[in-house]
C-alpha cells in the first residue's frame, strides 16, 4: 500500500505555470470556501520561484540618424540667447 491513505487527500503540487495558478486560485481562495493555509502555502511556493522563471525584460532604443545625432550636438553646444524685457519692448 503506497502513497497516502484514502480517507486523506492527496497535497496538491506547487502551481508551477501561470494557467495553473490561476486555477489554482480559483480552486482554493478562502473567499471561495478554500482553506486559507493551503491557499497561502501555494502562494508562497509561487512566489518562492515555483514558477518558470520571467522572461528577460528587453529594452528598445530609437537609433538616430547621423544628421540627427550632429545636429543634437551641435545645438548643445550653442549659447542660448536670450532677450532681454528692454528689447522685447521696443518691438512691440
Amino acid at each position: 500500500m503506497r502513497g497516502a491513505p484514502p480517507d486523506r487527500p492527496r497535497p496538491e503540487p506547487p502551481p508551477r505555470t501561470p494557467s495553473e495558478f490561476r486555477a489554482f486560485v480559483r480552486r482554493h481562495h478562502p473567499d471561495v470556501g478554500g482553506d486559507p493555509e493551503v491557499f497561502a502555502a501555494g502562494v508562497a511556493a509561487w512566489r518562492a520561484g515555483s514558477a518558470p522563471a520571467a522572461a528577460p525584460t528587453v529594452v528598445f532604443y530609437r537609433k538616430q540618424t547621423l544628421l540627427a545625432q550632429l545636429l543634437q550636438t551641435l545645438l548643445a553646444h550653442l549659447p542660448v540667447r536670450r532677450r532681454s524685457r528692454t528689447t522685447d519692448r521696443r518691438a512691440r
